[in-house]
């Protein structure tokens, strides 16, 4: 996909509008999920107005079907439904944009103070939840979505976008996805009572609040009918990065609301998918990554998310997972470059750089210095135990890294069930030294856990 053009955006937005941007922000960081997006505020005949801009990705998914103009459609069903959604205010192919009223509110929940406005705001959000649950599937299918009728079709519909996306852009195989898609295949749990609505990426930071109510529900890029356990189970993962402190207490209010009984199988299932999800959506990219993208922030989500995986697939099978510790730190001889680089950057052009996201860009460069200065420290010593750890699963010396993952991917095509608890282990063990490389540069994953479903 071409790169978005900011000044033929402009140029569009204002004629929808009828009126001349005179304030705008770039969006960055978590919140923009990789795409371009901008918050505008327009001159109308004197009057100021509020808007959002919400671009295209640059990478992942869209050629599965989870396109920005499928999102926007979703959106304005929504809208129509009476949820509390952005309305759509404008469309375009080209530019590749939609156009959407601003809503002022708080997107970070744990920037709640009280438990009591957390409650309200949780019991809010599951309410309206339930809500979109409860719109017949039928209405979404006249707007492109595709209907499950079996169970397996519960699970691949969405699966295969994300496997579509992945495996074909590769340049080197990495086994924990062909194990983790290769594990949910084999055991496609049963279909629910009926298909929902499923926002693919609902939860904390996926919609705003302001004095204990939300006020809308963003991001529908990844909607589609599917297991509402699917959409708790993905709440999991918003939870990672906004802390809810009260997990469980979300999964009751949403069985009250909607009358669906939690199954807790089916949930701990479409746990594995949900951690999966991102490793899937960004195993491309980490391993080509392009200079303008969120190059640090991708890296530190892939790697946390490979952990997770493991870490809900070893729920599921109920294995006890080790504690692996961080190698002894050996600073090279050329560490004072890191020091350098970084008073450079942080303390001597960071403070004078006014704009939002070019402040955003220095932070995330400086994510990546850290990075390498733990590669540098600690590098060796981490693919000489991943060589080992290999070499002992297989049963054959490994002394190549890349070998390894060709040998090992193949031993994990071929592997069966009783093979699966050593799998699970290995690879808990892999992502675990992997986000040890990262310390320091994960951002808001630093030290992240899962929080348990009851």
């Amino acid at each position: 996909m071409a790169t978005i053009d900011q000044q033929e955006v402009f140029s569009w937005a204002e004629r929808e509008v009828g009126g001349k941007i005179i304030e705008f922000e770039r969006q960055g960081g978590r919140s923009s999920g990789g795409r371009p997006g901008w918050f505008i505020t327009c001159d109308i005949d004197g009057e100021r107005r509020q808007y959002y801009i919400r671009g295209s990705r640059s990478f992942g998914f869209a050629e599965g079907g989870y396109t920005l103009s499928r999102e926007t459609k979703i959106t304005e069903l929504l809208h129509k439904k009476g949820l509390p959604v952005p309305e759509v205010i404008a469309r375009s192919e080209n530019p590749y944009v939609t156009l959407l009223e601003f809503v002022e509110g708080e997107s970070d929940f744990t920037k709640i103070k009280t438990d009591l406005e957390r409650t309200a705001v949780t019991d809010h959000f599951t309410d309206i939840m339930a809500q979109w649950h409860s719109i017949d599937a039928k209405e979404f299918e006249s707007i492109g979505l595709a209907v499950p009728k079996t169970a397996e079709e519960y699970v691949l519909n969405d699966l295969k976008i994300w496997e579509n996306g992945c495996f074909p852009y590769l340049k080197e195989p990495v086994p924990l996805l062909t194990f983790a898609c290769k594990w949910l295949r084999d055991n496609i749990p049963a279909a629910p009572e009926r298909p929902v609505l499923v926002q693919g990426d609902t939860g904390p930071g996926q919609f705003l609040f302001s004095q204990g109510k939300v006020k809308s529900v963003v991001d529908w890029e990844l909607a589609y009918l599917g297991d509402p356990m699917r959409e708790l189970a993905q709440i999991r993962t918003r939870d990672v990065w906004y802390p809810t402190g009260n997990l469980p207490q979300w999964f009751e209010m949403y069985s009250k609301k909607s009358g669906v009984e939690i199954d807790y199988a089916r949930l701990g299932y479409y746990s594995v998918t949900a951690m999966l999800i991102s490793t899937l959506a960004l195993s491309p990219y980490v391993q080509k990554p392009h200079p303008r993208d969120e190059h640090a922030e991708w890296y530190a989500q892939d790697v946390w998310a490979k952990r997770a995986t493991m870490e809900a697939l070893a729920e599921v099978l109920n294995i006890e997972l080790p504690t692996i510790n961080t190698p002894q730190v050996r600073p090279s001889r050329h560490a004072k470059l890191f020091d350098l680089l970084v008073d450079n950057l942080q303390d001597e052009q960071l403070p004078h750089i006014d704009d939002s996201f070019l402040n955003h860009r220095m932070n995330m460069t400086l994510r990546l210095v850290q990075y390498m200065r733990n590669i540098s420290s600690i590098g060796e010593e981490i693919n000489r135990e991943e060589l080992e750890d290999i070499s002992q699963l297989l049963g054959a010396k490994q002394t190549d890294y890349s070998d390894a993952m060709q040998a090992l991917n193949s031993y994990v095509e071929k592997a069966t069930p009783d093979q699966y608890e050593s799998l699970v282990l290995y690879f808990y063990r892999h992502s675990r030294r992997e986000e040890i490389l990262m310390e320091g540069a994960l951002g808001r994953a630093e030290g992240a856990v899962m929080s348990p479903m009851k």
